[in-house]
């Protein structure tokens, strides 16, 4: 969605300044002529030796979008960049990072799960499952988890890699001998193979440099246990990629700023912070602490009932709210059991509810937007990446901050290793939430939060505030809390100004005022895409 927004504005000014401009989306979303289906499954974005082959080169999407955008002067790529490298990204001169504080995260995405089933089902290596059960047996015991040793773990993945590469060359001769006889369960596999080969590859190159650790863990729901392979630090990939250019990080919860550098690599000298606050009406987006709201934590069953009985009573007003005014909105949880508590108190105010079990979040979300079922969506997943413009929600409760799981052994070690993870990464988390209702200039929505915990933290993480977001914190009891919302209400309701236009729904973005355009042209950004 931000692709297809800055592809759109920008394609604007380089018909006007002559400048070339290509976007590169993910394989899914070029159709493959051989397989009539997403390219990210062909047999072409894993085996090179096959993609020469393949008859339906000249057609390809996926290839000519790769063309064009190597062409380009500018280029328009997912925010995971360094897996673009073979595209010349690292000699670009001038790269801009829409919503960067993904960033802060991007050492998850390297990080490898790998279970017993996966070796026994496509690797078939006797040595490597032997292994796999020696730890599960000898040393995991009963325990949740355990460290693995890095030597011991380098190994186990080299071998590994060894078994996937056999694998990957033997699915691979098939498909160069037989193109026409490709069946999709065969590229399916091939696919979970070159993805872990991609990333064994990465991981085995620098284990020191990228603090590379191996966990193995017990699931506890699925009393299944797994090889967690993380790297604790990526400044290594990203201190290559950065060198020799100029780089714009673009966030409306850029988070703390000198902290992401560090990730990054960055040294402080070279890094200048611009802090811009919304234009936004900010009286018309309140962000309400309850003066009674207390610290919740769940860390033990007396502590969950507590916090569930306060929840109770302090959510119900704003509850019925919801209902009395005929407002939709959005519940977000910390956990799927504490969106259960809130589903059953959102029913018990007649209010209709959607909400999802793990991994069904899409359809709900779905639901929700493009169908207008429910008056409140209830969801875990959605702190950001959602866009409830207008009507579509004008409450945001949140019960509880979301902290991770404070006994996950990865988590534990990032605290470690960066003392101010923890706390900005969930001031991050309570901004962007707050944003999910308010999209535009004439939109507006209130924002309530019932943990405690927002307070200190707000006081000890102020460098992670964003001014946007500062100005609108309002504490206030419960009592004034309602008798604002009310008011807010009827005001707002019967301003015929902010009263969005029909289509305004259809466009996930709105769409940029006159002054913006004229910032944009007069920012020196287009005389520098120019260049």
């Amino acid at each position: 969605m931000h692709q297809d927004f800055w592809n759109s504005i920008l394609q604007t000014y380089a018909r006007k300044h002559g400048f070339s401009v290509s976007l590169l989306k993910g394989r899914a979303a070029y159709f493959c002529p051989i397989i009539k289906s997403g390219a990210n499954i062909a047999p072409c974005a894993f085996d090179p030796l096959y993609a020469k082959n393949c008859r339906a080169r000249q057609r390809c999407s996926l290839l000519q979008a790769r063309r064009r955008i190597r062409k380009s002067q500018v280029r328009i790529l997912n925010w995971w960049v360094f897996k673009y490298v073979d595209l010349g990204e690292e000699k670009a001169n001038f790269r801009i990072f829409d919503e960067a504080h993904n960033l802060l995260n991007l050492e998850s995405l390297l990080r490898v799960e790998i279970n017993h089933s996966f070796i026994q089902n496509v690797t078939h290596d006797e040595e490597l499952l032997d292994q796999f059960l020696d730890w599960e047996k000898n040393q995991l015991e009963s325990k949740q988890y355990i460290e693995i040793k890095r030597e011991n773990g380098l190994d186990f993945l080299k071998k590994l890699q060894i078994a996937l590469t056999d694998r990957e060359k033997q699915i691979a001769l098939i498909l160069n001998e037989k193109p026409d006889s490709v069946k999709l369960e065969i590229l399916r596999e091939l696919k979970n193979i070159t993805d872990m080969i991609s990333a064994l590859s990465d991981l085995i190159e620098n284990p020191v440099l990228s603090d590379l650790s191996f966990f193995f863990q017990r699931e506890k729901a699925k009393k299944r246990v797994k090889l967690v392979v993380q790297p604790f630090d990526i400044a290594y990939i990203f201190s290559k990629l950065f060198r020799g250019s100029k780089n714009l990080f673009i966030s409306a919860t850029i988070g703390n700023g000198e902290y992401l550098a560090q990730l990054l690599g960055l040294k402080k000298e070279h890094c200048f912070y611009i802090h811009e606050n919304s234009s936004f009406e900010k009286k018309n987006h309140p962000f309400i602490l309850l003066e009674e709201a207390e610290k919740l934590s769940t860390s033990s069953k007396e502590k969950k009932q507590r916090v569930f009985k306060i929840l109770e009573t302090q959510s119900r007003p704003f509850l019925d709210l919801m209902k009395q005014h005929q407002l939709r909105g959005l519940i977000l949880t910390s956990s799927f059991e504490l969106a259960n508590l809130m589903e059953e108190l959102a029913r018990m105010s007649k209010l209709r509810v959607i909400t999802h079990t793990s991994g069904k979040s899409d359809k709900a979300i779905n639901d929700f937007i493009s169908n207008h079922q429910g008056d409140v969506l209830i969801t875990p997943s959605g702190w950001e990446g959602i866009s409830l413009d207008d009507d579509l929600a004008r409450m945001c409760l949140i019960p509880k901050l979301p902290f991770p799981m404070m006994r996950d052994p990865i988590i534990q070690k990032k605290i470690k290793k960066y003392p101010q993870f923890l706390e900005n990464d969930v001031m991050i988390t309570i901004q962007q939430a707050h944003g999910r209702i308010q999209r535009n200039a004439k939109d507006w929505g209130i924002s309530i939060c019932f943990d405690g915990n927002f307070k200190w933290l707000s006081k000890k993480q102020s460098k992670s505030l964003e001014p946007w977001f500062s100005n609108r914190i309002h504490e206030m009891s419960g009592l004034e809390a309602t008798e604002l919302i009310n008011q807010l209400i009827i005001a707002l309701k019967s301003d015929l100004s902010i009263i969005p236009s029909k289509n305004s729904s259809k466009y996930p973005f709105s769409r940029m005022k006159k002054n913006d355009r004229e910032w944009l042209e007069s920012s020196g950004l287009i005389d520098l895409l120019k260049k």
